[in-house]
Order: C-alpha cells, then structure tokens, then sequence
C-alpha cells in the first residue's frame, strides 16, 4: 500500500515500523525527546501518541489495548481512546498525538 502523499522528508517525518513486523493490537515505540512516540495498530487503524500517560508522566507503550480501543497505562490503568487519544479516565484531557503516514509499507511519524 503506498500513499499517495509525497515521501516524507526527513527534517519532518520519523520513521516508524514496517506494516509487515507490525501486528494487529501491538504497540511500537520511536526514539524521540525525551519520552519516545508510541505507534499503535489497532484493527488497521495506525495511530502515534508521546510515549507518557497524563497521569504521572510514566510510559504507555506497554499498556493493554482492550478490545473496545481503549489503551490503558500499565502503570495505574488510566484509558484512552486509540484513535485520538482522548482520556476516559479524565474526559477533556489527551494524549499528544502525532499525524502518520503510509509509505512503501512503512509508517512515518510527522514531528515538529
């Protein structure tokens, strides 16, 4: 699958994973400031959030992804929505989130 959106410059876009070594319902996580990107695969659906819960500033990359697209932090179980960060735990408060992009079967983050 190849997107029809220029190939992503290197000054604004990070390389993530390949589609190919990224399953359904997995996390993968991107070096970047000081907490890394968390890139999801939620039933096809590629989303990229800062790598830190609302709560205490601790990591989500290891969360649970529930079957309903809920992540929860794996620190004190705080949700939120995959899809656009949003926090069920705290409603008006979510995640950083970052565009993605597809490109030649592997996702790109857009930083800066």
């Amino acid at each position: 699958m190849t997107d029809p959106i220029a190939i992503p410059t290197p000054e604004n876009w990070l390389p993530g994973p390949l589609l190919a070594e990224f399953p359904n319902k997995t996390t993968k996580v991107i070096d970047y400031g000081a907490d890394g990107i968390v890139v999801i695969n939620f039933n096809g659906q590629i989303t990229a959030f800062r790598n830190s819960c609302l709560h205490q500033d601790m990591p989500i990359h290891a969360g649970y992804l529930a079957g309903d697209g809920l992540l929860l932090c794996p620190w004190h179980n705080w949700c939120y929505q995959v899809s656009n960060g949003d926090c069920v735990t705290v409603p008006g408060a979510a995640l950083q989130q970052y565009p993605v992009q597809i490109y030649n079967e592997q996702v790109w983050v857009k930083v800066g």
